[in-house]
């Protein structure tokens, strides 16, 4: 497991843009995100889980990510870099642009998406794609960079408003809250087959891993490899009898192989899943 990496290195700076390239393929890493991020991707692909949500970027997308605890994957195209321009912003800087700008958003007909949701995955259109190829001309050590990036941030987000008014709402609505014992259900649940090891849960959650253990047990009374293993083992059973193959179960239910699929399942129904698939069926 890598280590714990924390995005936005100027912790004092509530709105900074940050130009990624790296020539790597990164693979899952825990992410600390001090502030909240708008990722214009340019060149790749990120996969972000946060507790119970998980969403893929490409490049033809943008997206804003709360901040707090996730998991990050980047995935570099073919023969290319991994291309990406970051603009971190925090919750005072966003509590900034509403208010600023109350008497333009409180006209727009529309209320709060129901589910808050951690983050908003947009497709791109020209105004974005000219918006980040402007951001290339801001030079972070001029006396008026602060200022620009600060036009920058208003800039989009009022097009987003503009654009997305639920959405945008729902984004601002949301707050880091202690994870309750329903949050900590929903990121078990929303994680069954994601193949996520117990310490990325428990970090998801926001708590040490001996903790998770512990709330894990008092909530569904048994230890968690167990649940997790029978609750794959449900959905597997049930895609089987839906004459699913076997050798594409493995992977719809979070086995990285499928001996090691075949190997739980027997141990758990005594045959392997092709003999259970056709006991039951014929």
């Amino acid at each position: 497991m890598q280590q714990q990496q924390q995005a936005g290195e100027k912790e004092r700076e509530d709105l900074f843009i940050y130009n990624y390239v790296s020539e790597k393929q990164v693979g899952r890493n825990k992410i600390f995100l001090q502030h909240n991020l708008i990722t214009l991707l340019e060149q790749g692909e990120k996969v972000v889980h946060y507790a119970n949500n998980a969403t893929i970027i490409k490049d033809t997308q943008f997206a804003l990510l709360s901040a707090g605890n996730c998991l990050m994957t980047e995935k570099l195209p073919v023969d290319n870099h991994y291309r990406s321009t970051m603009l971190f912003f925090d919750n005072t800087a966003l509590t900034k642009f509403f208010v600023k700008y109350a008497a333009i958003i409180d006209k727009l007909a529309s209320t709060a998406d129901k589910y808050e949701k951690p983050f908003l995955v947009f497709g791109k259109d020209a105004f974005v794609r000219n918006y980040i190829a402007s951001l290339q001309f801001i030079h972070p050590q001029t006396s008026f960079s602060d200022k620009r990036v600060e036009l920058k941030f208003e800039e989009l987000m009022l097009y987003l408003v503009e654009k997305y008014p639920g959405e945008m709402r729902s984004f601002q609505a949301r707050t880091r809250k202690e994870y309750s014992d329903l949050e900590v259900r929903k990121a078990v649940e929303q994680n069954i087959t994601s193949n996520l090891t117990l310490e990325e849960l428990a970090f998801l959650c926001s708590t040490s891993v001996s903790t998770f253990k512990r709330r894990f047990l008092k909530l569904y009374n048994v230890p968690p490899r167990q649940y997790f293993l029978m609750r794959k083992m449900e959905i597997a059973t049930s895609l089987l009898l839906q004459n699913e193959n076997p050798s594409e179960v493995f992977y719809k239910v979070g086995f990285e192989n499928h001996s090691s699929f075949s190997q739980s399942f027997k141990q758990v129904y005594g045959v392997s899943p092709k003999q259970y698939q056709q006991q039951k069926l014929s």
